[in-house]
C-alpha cells in the first residue's frame, strides 16, 4: 500500500497567512501511471519557463498544465483523502507549535486511510525530505504511534508501515499529491473548483477540522 503526502498552505497566523490548510494524500495503486502523466506533459510543446522547471508544483504551472495534469491524475488507479484546516478554529496555545498541528493532521488522516484501505501487506507513506531531521524523526514516531492507536481495537494495530522522505523532485507521485493539494486548496481560498472538480470523484475521504468527515 503506498501513500504520498503533500499540503498547501502554511501554518502561520499572521495577517498575510492563507486561512487554510490543506494535506493530501495520494493512495496510488499504480505509481508508473502517475509517472506516465508528467512524462507525457514534458514531452509535449511547453513554453520555455516550463521546460526549465525540474519539477512541476501546482503553484509554478499555469492553468493547462493544472488541468492536463489533473486530469491525468483522476483518469489512474488511484484514492484521494485530504483534510483541510481552517486556521481560525486552531487553540490559540497550539498557535505557535506548527509541528504539533502538522503531526497530528497528517497522523489523523493516515489513520483513517489504513482504516478504510488496507488490504494486507506493509505500508509505506512517502513524504517530501523538506522536513528537518529533528522534526523528521518526531513525525515519524507521531505517524506510528496515532495509526497504531487509531487501530487497537482491530487487526490493523501491528500493520508494518515504512516512512520515507524522498525528493518530490525525483517522485512523480509527491508531485501528483501537491497539485492534488494545491487544487483543493485553490477551491476553499476561492470558492472555485476549476481544478478541484477535475479529482472530484476520486477523493474517497475529506476531512473538514473541526467540522468532520465530508465524505
Amino acid at each position: 500500500m503506498k501513500i504520498y503526502i503533500d499540503e498547501s498552505g502554511d501554518l502561520g497566523f499572521t495577517d498575510r497567512s492563507s486561512p487554510y490548510f490543506v494535506i493530501a494524500a495520494l493512495v496510488v495503486h499504480d505509481p508508473l501511471a502517475i509517472r506516465r502523466c508528467f512524462a507525457k506533459v514534458r514531452r509535449n510543446k511547453l513554453k520555455k519557463k516550463y521546460r526549465e522547471l525540474p519539477e512541476f508544483k501546482f503553484n509554478n504551472s499555469g492553468p493547462e498544465i493544472r488541468k492536463r495534469i489533473l486530469s491525468c491524475i483522476a483518469s489512474a488507479d488511484v484514492d484521494i483523502a485530504y483534510c483541510v484546516l481552517r486556521k481560525e478554529q486552531v487553540y490559540p496555545h497550539l498557535r505557535s507549535n506548527h509541528q504539533i498541528v502538522y503531526n497530528y493532521l497528517t497522523g489523523s488522516l493516515i489513520s483513517h486511510i489504513v482504516q478504510r484501505f488496507y488490504d494486507g501487506g506493509r505500508v509505506e507513506i512517502t513524504v517530501d525530505k523538506s522536513l528537518n531531521g529533528i522534526q523528521r524523526e518526531a513525525f515519524d514516531q507521531y505517524l506510528v504511534y496515532k495509526t497504531f492507536e487509531k487501530n487497537q481495537a482491530n487487526d490493523l494495530a501491528a500493520i508494518p508501515i515504512e516512512i520515507v522522505h524522498a525528493d518530490s523532485k525525483n517522485e512523480p507521485c509527491i508531485q501528483a499529491a501537491d497539485f492534488i493539494a494545491g487544487a483543493l486548496h485553490y477551491y476553499y481560498r476561492t470558492n472555485d473548483d476549476t481544478f478541484s472538480g477535475i479529482i472530484d470523484e476520486k477523493v474517497a475521504l475529506a476531512y473538514d477540522y473541526f467540522k468532520g468527515p465530508q465524505k
